[in-house]
Protein backbone atom coordinates (compact mmCIF):
# COMPACT_ATOMS: atom_id res chain seq x y z
CA UNK A 1 0.00 0.00 0.00
CA UNK A 2 1.58 3.29 -0.75
CA UNK A 3 1.13 6.09 1.21
CA UNK A 4 -1.70 7.98 -0.29
CA UNK A 5 -3.42 5.27 0.42
CA UNK A 6 -2.37 4.07 3.88
CA UNK A 7 -3.09 8.02 4.89
CA UNK A 8 -6.47 7.56 2.82
CA UNK A 9 -7.58 4.72 5.48
CA UNK A 10 -6.44 6.73 8.08
CA UNK A 11 -8.35 9.83 7.55
CA UNK A 12 -11.44 7.60 6.72
CA UNK A 13 -11.07 5.86 10.19
CA UNK A 14 -10.45 9.32 12.09
CA UNK A 15 -13.64 10.84 10.42
CA UNK A 16 -15.55 7.65 11.05
CA UNK A 17 -14.40 7.70 15.15
CA UNK A 18 -15.05 11.32 14.99
CA UNK A 19 -18.74 10.82 14.89
CA UNK A 20 -18.53 7.44 16.82
CA UNK A 21 -17.40 9.23 19.55
CA UNK A 22 -18.91 12.47 18.84
CA UNK A 23 -15.78 14.61 18.49
CA UNK A 24 -16.28 17.45 16.70
CA UNK A 25 -12.48 18.59 16.96
CA UNK A 26 -11.31 15.11 15.27
CA UNK A 27 -14.16 15.52 12.65
CA UNK A 28 -12.71 19.17 11.65
CA UNK A 29 -8.87 18.20 12.03
CA UNK A 30 -10.35 15.00 9.55
CA UNK A 31 -11.78 16.87 6.91
CA UNK A 32 -8.43 19.87 6.99
CA UNK A 33 -6.31 16.85 6.32
CA UNK A 34 -7.81 15.53 3.88
CA UNK A 35 -7.99 18.95 2.16
CA UNK A 36 -4.23 19.67 3.12
CA UNK A 37 -3.60 15.63 1.53
CA UNK A 38 -5.33 16.24 -1.62
CA UNK A 39 -7.22 12.79 -1.28
CA UNK A 40 -11.25 13.04 -2.79
CA UNK A 41 -13.24 14.49 -0.17
CA UNK A 42 -16.14 12.42 -0.91
CA UNK A 43 -14.30 9.01 -0.35
CA UNK A 44 -14.05 10.62 3.57
CA UNK A 45 -17.41 11.83 3.19
CA UNK A 46 -18.97 8.49 2.10
CA UNK A 47 -16.30 5.81 3.68
CA UNK A 48 -15.80 7.83 6.79
CA UNK A 49 -18.55 10.16 8.22
CA UNK A 50 -21.39 7.86 6.04
CA UNK A 51 -20.33 5.21 7.66
CA UNK A 52 -19.55 6.48 11.20
CA UNK A 53 -23.16 7.83 10.91
CA UNK A 54 -24.56 4.44 10.10
CA UNK A 55 -22.97 2.64 12.51
CA UNK A 56 -24.47 5.16 15.40
CA UNK A 57 -27.76 4.31 13.80
CA UNK A 58 -27.48 0.59 14.10
CA UNK A 59 -26.17 0.79 17.91
CA UNK A 60 -29.53 2.72 18.09
CA UNK A 61 -31.64 -0.06 16.81
CA UNK A 62 -30.07 -2.17 19.42
CA UNK A 63 -30.70 0.35 22.39
CA UNK A 64 -27.47 1.28 23.21
CA UNK A 65 -27.74 5.12 22.05
CA UNK A 66 -30.60 7.33 22.53
CA UNK A 67 -32.25 9.57 20.29
CA UNK A 68 -29.62 12.26 21.75
CA UNK A 69 -26.64 10.29 20.66
CA UNK A 70 -27.98 9.90 17.47
CA UNK A 71 -28.62 14.08 16.89
CA UNK A 72 -24.72 14.56 18.68
CA UNK A 73 -23.41 12.45 16.04
CA UNK A 74 -24.91 13.78 13.26
CA UNK A 75 -23.75 17.58 14.40
CA UNK A 76 -19.99 16.19 14.57
CA UNK A 77 -20.91 14.62 10.94
CA UNK A 78 -21.96 17.97 9.66
CA UNK A 79 -19.33 19.69 11.20
CA UNK A 80 -16.95 17.37 8.83
CA UNK A 81 -18.98 17.59 5.91
CA UNK A 82 -19.60 21.48 5.95
CA UNK A 83 -15.37 21.65 5.83
CA UNK A 84 -15.30 19.06 2.64
CA UNK A 85 -18.47 19.90 1.11
CA UNK A 86 -16.64 23.31 -1.05
CA UNK A 87 -13.62 21.02 -2.10
CA UNK A 88 -15.92 17.99 -2.93
CA UNK A 89 -18.41 20.62 -5.24
CA UNK A 90 -15.04 21.50 -7.17
CA UNK A 91 -13.37 17.55 -7.38
CA UNK A 92 -16.89 16.85 -8.63
CA UNK A 93 -18.29 19.34 -10.92
CA UNK A 94 -20.20 17.34 -12.30
CA UNK A 95 -22.45 16.52 -9.14
CA UNK A 96 -24.21 18.64 -6.59
CA UNK A 97 -25.47 18.65 -3.15
CA UNK A 98 -28.58 19.11 -1.55
CA UNK A 99 -28.09 19.28 2.45
CA UNK A 100 -25.45 16.41 2.85
CA UNK A 101 -26.68 14.53 -0.29
CA UNK A 102 -24.34 14.42 -3.09
CA UNK A 103 -25.93 13.47 -6.36
CA UNK A 104 -23.28 13.08 -9.43
CA UNK A 105 -24.63 13.37 -12.66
Amino acid sequence: MNNNNSTKMELINKAKNSVINFNDAEATNAAMETIRAGIDPVEIIEEGFIEGMKSIGDRFEEGKLSLMDILTASKTMNRGISILKPAAISAHEDSCFFGNLMLTL
